[in-house]
């Protein structure tokens, strides 16, 4: 499939999972490395002083990974929080590390080298 190809697929499937016009995909490959670029604003941060660098909350890892998406499920999971409170923060070492992992058990190539960058804008998902 082409870049172009994927990313309408996968905007189609946000449109349906989280709403039309909330989130804007694309996708970009050279040579070694994926993008995987969601566009999207958030207040929560910054209204809760998240650091950037370190933590996401819950939507946006559910977002990037379709987690309950028509039933799909991470082989390995993400820490979710108890009793379903929503939203919450996570560190984005342990999103990492199931995105990882579950790549790794769904038949996915192994994720050598993955770069998360959030902001209030877009959650930018860089692998090798």
């Amino acid at each position: 499939m082409t870049d172009q190809e994927i990313g309408d697929a996968v905007q189609e499937d946000l449109d349906d999972y989280i709403g039309e016009g909330k989130v804007n995909f694309s996708i970009h490959t050279d040579s070694n490395m994926i993008s995987l670029i969601f566009i999207r604003f958030t207040n929560y941060y910054k209204q809760n002083n998240i650091d950037l660098s370190k933590d996401m909350i819950d939507a946006d890892a559910f977002m990037v990974t379709g987690e309950d998406y028509n039933g799909f499920l991470l082989p390995y999971k993400f820490p979710i929080a108890p009793f379903g409170y929503s939203p919450y923060t996570l560190g984005q070492f342990d999103f990492k590390m199931a995105y990882k992992e579950s790549a790794e058990l769904l038949g996915v190539d192994k994720v050598k080298w993955m770069k998360m960058e959030v902001s209030h804008y877009s959650v930018v998902i860089r692998i090798k």
